[in-house]
């Protein structure tokens, strides 16, 4: 499962075989503006992503 969390929060079905960064882009996302958290541990645009994993695009924001 893919969730992003942010302004426009969402959750689609994950794509066995493909990498943070492949789906980043699939989803029209900046991997600069998000985090990424692969089964609750950060993970890098090059990670692999099975259907069982729980995949999370947290939003970068700062303000004070």
């Amino acid at each position: 499962m893919i969730k992003i969390i942010g302004r426009n929060g969402t959750e689609i079905k994950a794509s066995a075989g493909k990498t943070v960064g492949e789906i980043a882009s699939t989803l029209g996302l900046k991997t600069e503006k998000f985090v990424s958290v692969k089964n609750g541990v950060p993970c890098t645009s090059d990670s692999q992503v099975s259907e069982n994993d729980d995949l999370v695009f947290l939003e970068v924001f700062s303000g004070g």
